[in-house]
């Protein structure tokens, strides 16, 4: 059996497309936040008819990324992040062991390539598209407790030498719906916007309705914690940039050799 996590992105559909090619068992998962922007969602669903699969979707218990900051009181950024392993790497965990997956009975096909990022290059510069290693080198999030044994479930990246341009021709030529958002000017999808996104990311969501609705509730809580003091040291929405200025229209600088936080992992 083959599993592959779909975020609704472009390399994450490569993946499903080469997947389905082996003739394998197979079987979709998209990990989700409930703060995709909803062409993502469209997307995943367009997916569907074209590939002629069933995404199936994790959730967590925060009710998505809103219930998650109001429960955490704090912004997720580079110096205290815990989104990804609540809102995703709990919830997938859970979703594997639910379906009673393991080493023996399945491997986990990602779209992570290393010229996405420095520290992805850094990575997996080394790895090939044959190489296998475990869900426990990807995060050692799946190394410890009741969860060690899908730490041990076997993963590959069969597009991890793969270029952008490789990525998009191979959509293309296949004839496959693509997410709108990447024509828009977006370099990755996911999260709407991903709290540690590039400048770029916010700024595009600032000039989109559903971006402007996700900055706008953040704005809110941020607001909400100043007002009853809240104690926390990170409950800017983002640590230099005031988000509001995105709203506004107005240009934001660059942080230097800035990259999305979410290629850390």
């Amino acid at each position: 059996m083959i599993i592959v996590p779909v975020s609704g992105g472009k390399d994450s559909q490569v993946v499903l497309s080469l997947a389905l090619k082996t003739g394998r068992p197979l079987v979709c998962v998209h990990q989700n936040t409930g703060f995709d922007h909803p062409d993502t969602y469209a997307q995943l669903k367009a997916m569907e008819s074209f590939y002629g699969v069933t995404i199936e979707h994790t959730v967590s218990k925060y009710d998505g990324m809103l219930g998650y900051l109001k429960h955490a009181k704090y912004f997720p950024n580079s110096s205290a992040r815990g989104c990804t392993e609540r809102l995703k790497q709990r919830p997938f965990a859970k979703w594997l062991i639910d379906k009673g997956f393991n080493k023996d009975n399945c491997e986990i096909w990602f779209g992570m390539r290393s010229d996405e990022s420095k520290v992805r290059a850094d990575k997996y510069g080394s790895i090939s598209d044959d190489d296998l290693f475990t869900l426990g080198d990807v995060a050692a999030f799946y190394n410890g407790g009741k969860i060690k044994a899908i730490g041990e479930i076997p993963c590959r990246l069969p597009i991890v030498s793969w270029n952008t341009e490789q990525i998009f021709n191979y959509i293309e030529q296949e004839g496959a719906p693509l997410n709108p958002l990447y024509g828009r000017g977006h370099h990755r999808v996911g999260c709407y916007p991903c709290l540690l996104s590039r400048k770029a990311e916010w700024k595009a969501a600032g000039q989109d309705p559903a971006g402007q609705r996700h900055l706008e509730a953040m704005i809110a809580l941020e607001d909400q914690w100043k007002a009853e003091n809240n104690p926390r040291k990170f409950i800017k929405v983002h640590r230099v940039w005031d988000v509001r200025d995105f709203l506004a229209g107005k240009d934001v600088r660059e942080l230097a050799n800035e990259e999305c936080g979410y290629c850390s992992i």
